[in-house]
């Protein structure tokens, strides 16, 4: 029960006052004395403290506390008033209210015997005010709704539950409380009548009376009798209503059935045995049935009735509704023999059985008749007879089944995750208690093994956790294994465990993009389903994976072969006769015909094939209680179809009925019913209303922005779904799709005059995974704050510094040992801080807004913030957003950029030279032998000088057009100020790829050829807006704290080693080396423990310089580049790779600290990622988010000795001249291209020979390097 059910019912309202608007104060009341006057004050201070209690969240911590507090309060009052003083009319009944609200909200733990005196204590105010005030009294009313709920605390939670959703349909999603304080005895149950019909005289409520209706019918199942014949102005509720006076004989054959529960306890079991297995086969004739059943016992007359419904329930003919509303009654006349039962005698764990199966055939048939709170505690228990138990020692016993079931349905139904991991660990149970190898003992494993996997499945879909995902596919993997070692000719369960596989590895192939698992698996399902004879009964399974698997690869391959193979078995689902599906799946059958059915329109567009789609649709919707995500399933599926149909057609009626549908959808996610991983739905949607606004119709304005408004619903819930991931690269599994949404939604805005909306759009959608992996530092201080200590102690310990993943599976079919379900921990701590719903996480995210940006940027003493964004389609104009600090409300600058299209020709050729060489780079690294005492650093390596030449040719384009295209607009924008401007850049999309510091204009100085962007700025990078804020609020630690330099652990790398040792010997004296050297002492190996140690949130105190000089590679996912740093003694080949992911997830919980180092990637390609633009997820970005000030970074792959140079001049200018590390960076890159150069002083001897060549000025030379973090100009010495 939740406050609103205590205090107000459906009207949702507090403690009510009185006439006079007060909790229980009589305003007319008068007394001159001074003791009335003083009780007078006390109580109107009470009254207003009351009401703010209740004012306050149901999931406030301190709200008990208070409310407890305030109760003590009133109650010393009510001590001290008279019995005939007015002030008692007010004060008596919101004392029994408060109280009343108390005890709801009491944690599991209380005494039984302190909540009873309690209890007796509410009730004594509760009925006072019952008898002795008026009918009409607004207090009063209250005070009887109170006294109703603590009457009949269970009837009244099923009446809520009824109001809400319609009768007999499922709780309400995660519904959860505190049990009732005890159950209704006989005489309850009449006062409560009593108290119905007090209520029903209040003033006119249509919703009260409606919950009054409710709670009579919930009551008469109890106790009949107990109900007067006629209750006036209750309504009666529509939906199931016990039929009492039905005379067919159902009830004596029952009665009949329950005198076997203690004279014939073989044939009750048996009975049970075959309600509980038949579920899970195939349908059969009613006169086969018939015949079975009548093997059981049920051949004398009396059991005619009940062996009638028993036969059309296994077979399936008639009327699912009729036959399930028959089989509902059997399990109320079941339920009321069970009520009659005291609790110990030892039949009463069998009638809970009997029960709980009757309610699950019904549920099967009509999904959604199931009140699970209707089912007993004692279909759990065992049979206290020992020789009447099904199942020998360490097999799965009857109660375990039929519990399991309930589990899975109601999980099914309703979606609740506590729910789940409460059936999650009964199974783990179960698991451990198998034992054995006997013929019996390894197929219950799989059994329950498979149930497991089932549930961990679901975990993920509910939860929207990959981490749950990747459990749920190694145990699919298992288990497939499992039945492949067997040898066994395919049956059933061995299809199931394929299909359950299968279905996994597709979604990891969708997330992943790995090119080699669809063809593994069209080729496995292709062979299995040519061997199944046509009538198995889930061989349409088997299609239906199939169809999917070949749309898949059509969408990546555009062969048309694979659509129409897709078609093909889609037809076959279609034509499955549902005779020959197990009643188990039978319910659900026709959702995956109407989803085949659709897939078929994505294929082969109609109207006619919509049209049958539609109907077909809503003929589900319309039947028998579909549960919220079904109906939002099928509704998105749907609308996704007749947006594609309406396209291909041009069909304005199709694209409004396509409206219609996916508007729904949104209702169902705005209303919580929305699974995570639904933001397509809303893309869909807006790219509809888009669609009908080209048409030029009347609505046009109204789609503009109603597009707009779902495309930016869409971003927030994305982000939503980012919060949810444990690590890294699952965050960029789900983040990469907000890219697109980000950069559609910022042009349009811009293009329609809302540049602000657009700034916004970009900060929703871009690096949303180094957002995510800031505000998971903060989560654990926020659940303190909200009185969630142990919650905040687990998501430390999932989130601990350097956890790295386990690829060991969990064993399945041995022991079991983990028994939290992955990815759920997440899911209940940001529901707890409200942010489990879309609109709530962007509060936690928290993105930026424009008055934001603008005084972090007059903070940290930079000009401009720019978002470079390019058009959407081939000869769309691109922009850039610019904002200024000091400029008030004023919105963002807006300059159109022609030249920055999408496949312009330098940027395409830059590109696919980029990957090009970036694999001949890999390819060498991979195979080289290190020979460091004759290796030619200058040389390229063999086979590499071609797609280096081709490269480069690329790269001098791309600075030619990079000027034109936007730096020399942006440059004019800003505006020529006394010095060069400061501007950070946040380049968009394939954007980010460019070495916009190096763009150029023909028009040098000193009659050199060229004049770059940095010699005009001081240029910065950031991936977004929220990421620059939070890396100028951060200082630099002093150089003097310690620096650590690292050298190639491979001494494949010449240069690398000469660079270490001459930063020690002119820069860093006192500085720690790490690596392998040819002649110095190392000081540590340089393994990716040595490199964490020194980084913030490290184990030792973080290095103020932190210098690495060896191999890095990008990866062919964004998390994947990495250092290649010095492997562990005995470790993996992979051992020495500090990747993007390790270095993002092992960052300990907490906020980086205010200050941070200096880090110089003096490496290949670490500020770089092939793909993924907009999560902008580098090496140099990820240390930024671990807690850097400032990262130098590489762009590509750089050459070993002028890579040298530059760095020994970029660290004097750090450290002589005590310049910032953003300055030092441009003034290195300046004196790479000054003709005149004159190498510092303090230039180590090995390294002048190469100061002094004359190609340095060549771009690919010096151009390669970028700074990330603080752009302030304040030094670091």
């Amino acid at each position: 029960m939740r406050q609103s059910a205590i205090a107000a019912g459906p009207t949702r309202r507090g403690v009510r006052p009185a006439d006079t608007g007060e909790c229980g104060v009589d305003k007319e009341y008068d007394d001159s004395g001074d003791r009335a006057s003083v009780l007078r004050a006390w109580a109107d201070m009470a009254t207003r403290q009351a009401n703010e209690v209740m004012r306050r969240p149901a999931d406030d911590p301190a709200r008990t506390a208070a409310l407890w507090q305030t109760i003590q309060h009133v109650a010393a009052i009510e001590k001290l008033l008279p019995a005939d003083d007015p002030l008692r009319d007010g004060i008596v009944p919101s004392l029994g209210i408060l109280m009343c609200v108390w005890l709801d909200s009491r944690g599991p733990g209380q005494q039984r015997d302190a909540a009873r005196q309690a209890r007796e204590y509410t009730l004594h105010h509760l009925r006072w005010a019952d008898r002795t005030r008026p009918l009409t009294d607004p207090l009063a009313v209250q005070a009887r709704k109170a006294l109703l709920w603590l009457l009949v605390p269970e009837h009244h939670a099923r009446a809520m539950r009824a109001l809400r959703h319609g009768p007999r349909q499922e709780p309400p999603l995660r519904a959860s409380g505190p049990q009732p304080l005890t159950a209704s005895t006989r005489d309850e149950l009449a006062e409560a009548i009593d108290v119905l019909k007090r209520l029903a005289e209040a003033p006119e409520d249509p919703q009260l009376l409606r919950l009054l209706g409710f709670v009579v019918s919930e009551i008469k199942l109890t106790v009949p009798e107990a109900v007067a014949p006629h209750e006036e102005n209750t309504a009666e509720p529509t939906g199931t209503a016990p039929q009492e006076d039905a005379d067919d004989g159902l009830d004596d054959a029952l009665q009949a059935v329950f005198a076997w529960a203690l004279e014939d306890i073989a044939r009750f079991t048996g009975l049970l045995l075959w309600l509980s297995g038949a579920v899970y086969e195939v349908r059969i004739s009613t006169e086969k049935a018939d015949e079975e059943l009548a093997v059981l016992g049920l051949d004398r007359p009396v059991f005619a009735p009940l062996r009638e419904l028993l036969a059309k329930l296994r077979s399936g003919e008639g009327d699912p509704r009729v036959l399930a509303e028959s089989a509902r009654r059997g399990a109320d006349i079941a339920r009321r023999a069970l009520r009659e039962l005291p609790a110990d005698v030892p039949e009463r764990a069998r009638m809970a059985k009997l029960h709980a199966a009757l309610l699950l055939q019904a549920n099967f048939l009509v999904p959604g008749m199931m009140d699970f709170d209707e089912v007993d505690e004692a279909v759990s228990e065992p049979d206290p007879d020992p020789a009447s138990r099904f199942g020998g020692p360490g097999q799965v016993t009857l109660e375990q089944w039929l519990t399991s079931l309930i589990d899975a349905v109601r999980v099914q139904q309703t979606g609740d995750l506590a729910h789940l991991e409460r059936g999650t660990a009964r199974l783990r149970e179960m698991i451990d208690g198998l034992s054995g190898e006997g013929e019996k003992a390894m197929p219950a494993r799989q059994a329950v093994a498979s149930a497991l996997a089932g549930r961990v499945n679901a975990a993920a879909m509910l939860g929207g956790s990959f981490q749950a995902a990747d459990a749920a596919l190694t145990m699919a993997r298992e288990l497939r294994a499992a039945y492949r070692r067997d040898g066994s000719p395919p049956s059933r369960d061995m299809v199931n465990a394929v299909v359950f596989a299968s279905q996994q590895e597709l979604a990891l192939a969708r997330r992943s993009d790995d090119p080699t698992l669809l063809p593994r698996l069209v080729e496995e399902l292709t062979d299995l389903y040519a061997t199944l004879p046509s009538d198995q009964e889930n061989r349409f399974a088997i299609a239906a994976t199939l169809a999917d698997a070949h749309q898949e690869q059509s969408a990546r391959n555009q062969d048309p072969a694979e659509l129409r193979a897709a078609a093909r078995y889609l037809r076959d689902v279609v034509e499955t006769d549902e005779r020959r599906i197990a009643a188990l799946l039978a319910p659900y059958f026709p959702a995956v015909r109407a989803t085949a059915m659709i897939q078929l329109i994505m294929i082969e567009p109609s109207r006619e094939a919509a049209d049958h789609a539609v109907a077909e649709v809503h003929r589900i919707l319309e039947g028998p209680q579909p549960t919220p995500y079904q109906e939002l399933q099928l509704r998105y599926q749907l609308g996704r179809a007749l947006l594609h149909t309406a396209r291909h057609l041009d069909d304005p009626g199709l694209l409004d009925q396509c409206i219609t549908e996916l508007a729904r959808v949104r209702e169902l996610m705005a209303q919580g019913h929305g699974l995570p991983h639904n933001v397509d739905a809303l893309t869909q949607l807006s790219e509809a209303y888009w669609l009908r606004r080209e048409r030029h119709r009347p609505t046009a304005v109204e789609d503009v922005n109603a597009s707009l408004a779902a495309r930016g619903e869409a971003l927030v819930r994305l982000a939503s779904d980012v919060l949810l991931q444990l690590g890294s690269e699952h965050g960029l599994a789900v983040a990469r799709t907000g890219a697109a949404q980000a950069l559609w939604l910022a042009y349009w805005n811009t293009v329609i005059g809302r540049p602000a909306d657009a700034v916004d759009a970009l900060e929703m959608g871009r690096a949303l995974v180094l957002r995510a992996a800031a505000a998971s530092r903060g989560i654990p201080e926020l659940l303190e704050a909200r009185g969630h200590p142990d919650l905040a102690r687990r998501w430390r310990a999932e989130v601990a510094t350097d956890r790295l993943p386990s690829d060991a599976p969990d064993p399945l079919l041995g022991r079991s040992t983990e028994r939290q379900i992955p990815g759920t921990l997440r899911r209940r701590a940001l529901d707890v801080l409200g942010a489990g719903s879309g609109a709530d996480a962007r509060r936690l995210l928290g993105p930026p807004d424009l008055a934001g940006l603008k005084a972090g940027l007059t903070a940290a003493g930079t000009d401009a913030l720019v978002y470079l964004v390019l058009g959407l389609q081939p000869g769309q104009d691109g922009l850039a957003l610019i904002l200024r600090p000091d400029t008030g409300n004023a919105p963002p600058t807006v300059l159109k950029l022609p030249l920055l299209t999408p496949g312009s020709p330098p940027l395409e050729r830059y590109l696919d030279a980029t990957a090009r060489r970036s694999q001949a780079t890999a390819t060498a690294t991979a195979t080289a032998t290190p020979t460091p005492t004759t290796a030619d650093a200058t040389a390229e390596p063999s086979g590499q000088a071609a797609p280096d030449g081709r490269w480069e040719a690329a790269l001098r384009e791309l600075c030619d057009w990079a000027w034109p295209a936007a730096m020399g607009p942006v440059l004019a924008a800003v505006g020529p100020l006394n010095r060069p401007p400061r501007i950070v850049l946040v380049p968009c999309g394939a954007l980010g790829a460019v070495a916009w510091h190096a763009a150029r204009t023909p028009y040098g100085r000193n009659g050199r050829a060229h004049r770059y962007a940095c010699e005009e700025a001081v240029l910065s990078y950031a991936p977004s807006g929220a990421e620059f804020l939070r890396a100028a609020a951060r200082d630099r630690l002093p150089i003097a704290t310690g620096q650590v330099l690292v050298a190639d652990p491979e001494l494949s790398l010449l240069w690398a080693e000469i660079e270490t040792e001459a930063l020690r010997a002119t820069c860093y004296p006192d500085g720690l080396c790490y690596g392998e050297f040819l002649t110095a002492v190392s000081d540590a190996p340089g393994t990716p423990e040595d490199i964490l140690a020194v980084l913030p949130g490290g184990s030792s105190p973080a290095a103020a310089v932190l210098h690495i000089s060896c191999h890095a590679l990008v990866g062919p996912y964004p998390t994947r580049s990495a250092l290649w740093l010095a492997t562990p003694p005995d470790g993996p080949q992979d051992a020495g790779r500090l990747t993007v992911a390790r270095i993002l997830d092992g960052t300990a919980t907490g906020q980086p600290a205010a200050a941070g180092p200096l880090v110089v990637l003096s490496a290949c390609e670490t500020d770089l990622s092939t793909r993924n633009h907009d999560e902008a997820l580098t090496l140099s970005t990820a240390l930024i988010a671990r807690g850097a000030a400032d990262v130098i970074g590489s762009r590509w792959a750089v050459r070993d000795a002028s890579t040298a140079v530059m760095m020994a001049v970029f660290h004097d200018f750090v450290t002589t001249h005590g310049l910032a590390p953003v300055d030092a960076l441009r003034a290195a890159q300046l004196w790479m291209l000054d003709p005149h150069r004159e190498p510092p002083p303090t230039l180590h001897d090995d390294l002048r020979g190469e100061a002094a060549r004359i190609d340095l000025d060549q771009v690919h030379l010096w151009a390669a390097f970028t700074h990330q973090g603080n752009p302030a100009a304040q030094s670091t010495v």
